[in-house]
């Protein structure tokens, strides 16, 4: 069978590192491209690689700049220009996958194909530093609406990350990441762009185990404010450049928490917004949105 699928892992951290190269050593199916990109990391990792893949079984790049600290999306992006295959996982250098991982996508590839549906995503588990679980998150449907889904993880309702989907490498021609302030927020973005802003194949049948330390981003809390700032952000553009595709009443309500927390967390804010209420709202909440912003730049230039 022709190799469809790339599994991408940017690489700095050595810290949990060889758990991720023996998940993915371990798969049931070898029909895949692993591609490996060493962002300027301090720890040299080929010992570890070539502990478990032969020469012939990755591909492998060191960068002698480090991208990653200026945006992970930029990491990501650097090692997908070289990526020939239709499919690609971005899996993060302290995450592993189920041993059935890529026999589960080739299970699924038919259906993908069928229904011209170019994002696919598993169960995934949160796991500490000594691989315990934290919580399991399954969703129980096949077909996940990405708008919906979206909506679901902006209001907490639903747990997602990047690690457990995989994409079509055509779609991301297409968009690309978005470099959201420590690419918070930039997988869910991809999600939905991504899938074309159209239905997600969700696999119940095999999972993602996403570490959750100190050490991630995810876990810890010195990069609250940047998290914050990143949401914010990811806010302006679903209101900007998604408007169409969401309720009227859930582009609102984050409209009211943007100018909100521009307000109390001294972020920029743009006069753009209000011209989007305009076009759903009409004049009046034109102009109080209006008044809004006036008075918000004023504090904060004082």
């Amino acid at each position: 069978m022709k190799r469809k699928l790339a599994i991408v892992i940017p690489y700095y951290k050595i810290d949990f590192f060889e758990e991720t190269l023996k998940s993915v050593a371990r798969q049931s199916d070898k029909n895949f491209v692993l591609y490996i990109g060493n962002d300027a990391s301090p720890h040299n990792p080929l010992p570890l690689i070539t502990k478990y893949f032969s020469s012939d079984q990755f591909i492998y790049f060191e960068y002698k700049d480090n991208l990653g600290s200026k945006n992970l999306a930029l990491q990501w992006e650097r090692i997908l220009d070289n990526v020939k295959e239709e499919w690609f996982q971005i899996l993060g250098d302290d995450d592993m996958i189920a041993n059935n991982f890529v026999d589960e996508f080739y299970k699924s590839l038919p259906v993908l194909e069928k229904e011209n549906i170019t994002a696919f995503k598993t169960t995934h588990d949160w796991i500490d530093k000594n691989n315990n679980l934290l919580e399991s998150f399954n969703y129980k449907e096949y077909f996940l609406e990405s708008v919906h889904f979206i909506m679901k993880k902006y209001s907490g309702e639903v747990k997602s990350s990047l690690s457990e989907n995989i994409f079509t490498t055509k779609m991301w021609r297409k968009f690309r990441f978005q470099q959201l302030p420590l690419a918070w927020g930039s997988d869910d973005l991809a999600l939905l762009q991504f899938s074309g802003y159209k239905r997600i194949f969700y696999n119940m049948n095999t999972k993602v185990s996403v570490r959750i330390s100190t050490s991630s981003i995810s876990g810890s809390s010195k990069f609250d404010r940047d998290k914050e700032f990143a949401i914010q952000i990811f806010r302006e553009k679903i209101i900007l450049e998604n408007t169409s595709i969401f309720p009227s009443i859930f582009i609102n309500e984050i409209t009211d928490q943007y100018l909100y927390k521009a307000h109390i967390e001294n972020f920029p804010v743009k006069y753009l917004i209000a011209f989007q209420v305009l076009k759903r709202n009409g004049i009046i909440a034109f102009l109080k949105t209006l008044r809004k912003i006036f008075y918000i730049k004023k504090i904060h230039n004082n």
